[in-house]
């Protein structure tokens, strides 16, 4: 008999690597795993795993870029039938959204299992960093969840269900529960809180969340349900003490095949060894790739007009084929994901960017903004990195100016259709006007989940029952 995915749980264990190093070479069972501290930071590399498994519809291949494909500034060069068209397209269905559900779920399972095994261990020396940081990921993959499958609280959606929440072990037999959108972001912060508050290091941390992550995590969910104030408090603490700092001009072009650069609070990794897959972002955003996900041609003209602006660099235009090249999608494409330095197939391997310092910059600009705060600062602070010889303009800051400096510093990176939905306003893509309202802004629970329940879990509106 199939099981509900809720109470699957899976570990990876390492061999012969740090304890610190995302790296899994085998599966084992959380409950013959952890036996000490080294099995618990084993169990947290097993999660970071499980929700970038290399395949379709997780968050290193096609979910990483879900916002930019839904967003108002991408096109599709060619069309290969992959999942990237068809989210373009709006055209996910029950029977296609299982991986991205699936790999987050277990991935929760293999997180609260840990817990609650690694809760024996508390006394020991050591284990606090990690159960602190299993708390920062439990809260972290729900809100991947919240933002996929769930509308945003101020999106003025008339849909206020959240997501099942996933906090502790269940019994084989569980069917889960939809919790109400603001229980679902209460939970979400409660647990970032509960990180923040009991042990995560403040010292940078390549690949895993740390004390400033978990902050800027929490501020990026408060901004999401409105609570501007807090998300303002929390980018205005990462800003002034902590260790990041804003990309220079002359370092912007060249940190997307880093990692663990100045701005990057939180990367998921991938190499050659680990996650290395076709559906990473590099593979639909190359023109020898699926070239799925191009860039508008107004967007890519606008993105470029001001050569004083680094950060037109990260755009191409390919819309002439180069001499003696057969397998291309001629287009405009990102240039963020040219493949991790030093990776044998460079398409496959890109770490995906979930949290910069850039973003908490414009986080800190949009909640001051509400908040009745000079929102021009944060803005300004940005773009002297960015845009060479700039001093201010003293122009008035509008919701408009913030969405576009996301547009400029963010496109590519998963944000896009969010930002706007966010904030109530409209997307407009080649399928026509997206509003925040529209039942297409999530996506469909997945048939499997749906039927198993026998009636106890709700479909989002507009699919179904």
């Amino acid at each position: 008999m199939k099981k509900s995915i809720y109470m699957m749980a899976f570990a990876a264990a390492l061999a012969g690597c740090e304890a610190l190093d995302q790296d899994p070479s085998t599966s084992v069972t959380t409950e013959t795993a952890i036996t000490d501290v080294e099995d618990l930071a084993n169990a947290v590399n097993g999660a970071y795993y499980l929700a970038t498994y290399g395949t379709r519809m997780t968050m290193a291949s096609e979910l990483s870029i879900y916002a930019d494909l839904t967003g108002p500034d991408s096109y599709q060069p060619s069309s290969s039938g992959q999942n990237a068209s068809r989210i373009a397209q709006f055209a996910m269905t029950p029977n296609d959204t299982y991986g991205a559900y699936y790999y987050l779920y277990a991935a929760l399972a293999n997180v609260n299992s840990a817990i609650e095994k690694g809760a024996e261990l508390e006394d020991k020396d050591g284990a606090a960093p990690y159960l602190a940081e299993l708390y920062a990921l439990r809260g972290l993959f729900h809100f991947h969840l919240a933002v996929l499958f769930a509308p945003i609280p101020t999106s003025g959606s008339p849909n206020t269900m959240g997501i099942v929440l996933s906090d502790k072990v269940f019994d084989i037999g569980y069917i889960g529960e939809r919790a109400g959108l603001e229980q679902t972001y209460e939970f979400i912060v409660s647990d970032l809180t509960k990180a923040i508050d009991s042990g995560l290091g403040k010292e940078r941390s390549t690949g895993h969340i740390n004390h400033w992550a978990a902050l800027g995590l929490r501020a990026r969910a408060n901004l999401y349900r409105g609570r501007y104030q807090e998300a303002l408090q929390d980018c205005d603490e990462i800003i002034k003490a902590s260790p990041y700092t804003l990309y220079s001009r002359d370092e912007y072009p060249k940190v997307w095949s880093q990692q663990g650069s100045s701005e990057m609070l939180l990367e998921y990794l991938q190499t050659d060894s680990y996650n290395a897959q076709r559906y990473s972002p590099g593979y639909y955003t190359s023109p020898k790739g699926y070239s799925e996900y191009g860039l508008k041609p107004e967007f890519y003209r606008w993105l470029t007009s001001d050569p004083a602006d680094i950060r037109g660099r990260m755009a191409a235009d390919l819309t002439v084929k180069p001499e003696g090249e057969n397998d291309y999608n001629p287009g405009y494409y990102p240039l963020k994901y040219p493949g991790n330095s030093g990776a044998s197939v460079p398409l496959y391997v890109n770490n995906i960017k979930v949290l910069r310092l850039s973003e908490i910059y414009l986080i800190a600009a949009e909640a001051a903004l509400h908040t009745g705060e000079d929102a021009g600062a944060y803005l300004d602070k940005l773009r002297e990195q960015r845009i060479e010889g700039y001093t201010g303009d003293g122009s008035p800051v509008t919701i408009e100016t913030v969405l576009d400096e996301r547009r400029k510093e963010l496109f590519a990176e998963g944000q896009i259709a969010f930002d706007f939905w966010r904030n109530g306003i409209s997307v407009e893509t080649a399928l026509g006007t997206i509003a925040p309202d529209d039942f297409r802004t999530v996506l469909p629970l997945p048939k499997e989940e749906i039927d198993i329940s026998k009636g106890k879990l709700v479909q989002n509106p507009g699919y179904g029952t």
